[in-house]
Parts: C-alpha cells; structure tokens; sequence
C-alpha cells in the first residue's frame, strides 16, 4: 500500500496536525453529535479509521471492542498515537486490518456481525480513490442493502470548494429529508464551483441529518453529512439531533 493516496496517507497527516485549530469547531460539532449516538452493543466496528483525527476519544471509549479498517498502513500508529491512553484507560480493546472494506463488503459485516458500524469521514473519498464515479454509487447502492438492519452512522464529505465562495455565516444545520448536491451548493454557496463527492444517497431520504461546515485548511471548505441509522432491535433513542 502506497503511503500516499489520492485523499489520504502522509498528505493527510501533515496537513491534520498544520490545521487541527482551524478544525477546532467541526471537531467540536462531530463530538456532539457523536455523544448522542447511543448503539446497543459494545462493539464498534471503524471503518476509514485513518488516525482518529476527527474521532473523540471519549466516544471510542464506550466500546469494549472496536476493529478498525484502513488503507493506510500508517494509520494503526498514529491512531495509537491519538487514542491509546485513552483506551488503555478505559479498557477498550482495539485491533486493526489494512485493506478497503469495499473489496470485500459482505464478509466484513459478516465477521462483525455484532458489531455497531462507524464510517469515520470515509464515504467521500471513496470515488477518489477509485476514480470512478459510477462505481463508487453502485459500491454505496449495495452497501445500503447490506446494511439494513444494522445499527451504523456515518459522516462524509458532501461537497467541497473555496471558502471565499461559501457565504459568510458557517454553522451547521439539520434537516430531515436528502438534498441534492446541487440543492446544498445553492443554500451554502453564494457563487463559484462547488465538487460533488457523490454521496447524496448513502443516507436514508428521510430522518435526520446534520450538515457541518469544515475548514479543512486555509481557503478550503467542506460541507459533511453526518446521521445514523437504528438497528431493526434498538429501541428509540434520540428522535433528534440538538446543535
């Protein structure tokens, strides 16, 4: 595996440990809404782990199992590197493999058949590292209907481009039906071309969703998507989401 990818490796960790003040506030606003994820197991399967940039230690620590997937072989060592004091602290065990989940979808689930399921800011890049749009939606159709019935959540990239063309007043907001990338682009954009990551449908068409501004670095903006979805066994938790 090659340290660095079209959306990740090396890039990638530079440019999370030169920005990560700039990344205080989408930090803060996934760390709320994760808390209110409450999955009825103990196990956490982590898919798109990378280093757990973007993941709150406090959130990992509820599992007493978590198996994590990457491509990035660097990752399990700079995950170690964020999190390791806290799970060791808290008793969390955590194991690793390196691959893309999406070679071999339906055996991973089950394997972890028990599992919660977690998308860590993965769904976006997905046709960047395939460089294949239409696949990358055929990936996200079937991954949909393999995952009924599990209890999972995501967040991803929605759309991206130059913070000078998003209007001025960044706060995220929630909604409770899909919009189009072209319908986002309109509400947060006031002029310029905005990059579709192609993941309007991975998300139900109605239910809640929160919608996130991240300065990603300077000048560069992404709008993300964060919901979850309750298991066919998990009782009612949260009937919203509060920002």
């Amino acid at each position: 595996m090659s340290w660095i990818t079209p959306s990740g490796g090396l890039i990638w960790h530079g440019r999370a440990l030169r920005y990560r003040r700039l990344w205080t506030p989408f930090l803060q606003t996934i760390d709320h809404w994760l808390a209110q994820w409450q999955p009825p197991t103990s196990a956490l399967l982590l898919l798109g782990a990378s280093a757990g940039w973007s993941l709150p230690s406090r959130f990992l620590c509820q599992f007493r199992q978590i198996h994590a997937i990457d491509l990035d072989p660097l990752a399990p060592r700079l995950f170690r590197f964020n999190h390791a004091q806290a799970l060791a602290s808290s008793g969390t065990e955590c194991t690793w493999s390196q691959g893309n989940f999406f070679n071999n979808t339906a055996d991973v689930l089950k394997t972890y058949p028990d599992h919660a399921i977690l998308f860590s800011n993965v769904l976006g890049q997905h046709a960047l590292q395939i460089n294949h749009i239409e696949q990358a939606e055929r990936d996200f159709a079937s991954l949909t209907h393999l995952l009924q019935g599990r209890s999972w959540a995501s967040y991803h990239d929605r759309i991206s481009g130059l913070a000078d063309n998003a209007r001025s007043e960044l706060k995220p907001f929630l909604l409770t039906q899909r919009i189009s990338a072209e319908a986002l682009a309109l509400r947060v954009a006031r002029q310029g071309e905005w990059f579709d990551h192609s993941t309007t449908q991975i998300l139900p068409a109605s239910g809640d969703r929160l919608l996130i501004p991240w300065l990603i670095r300077k000048g560069r903006i992404q709008w993300v998507e964060a919901g979850s979805i309750k298991g066919t066994s998990e009782k009612s938790q949260l009937d919203s989401i509060t920002i």
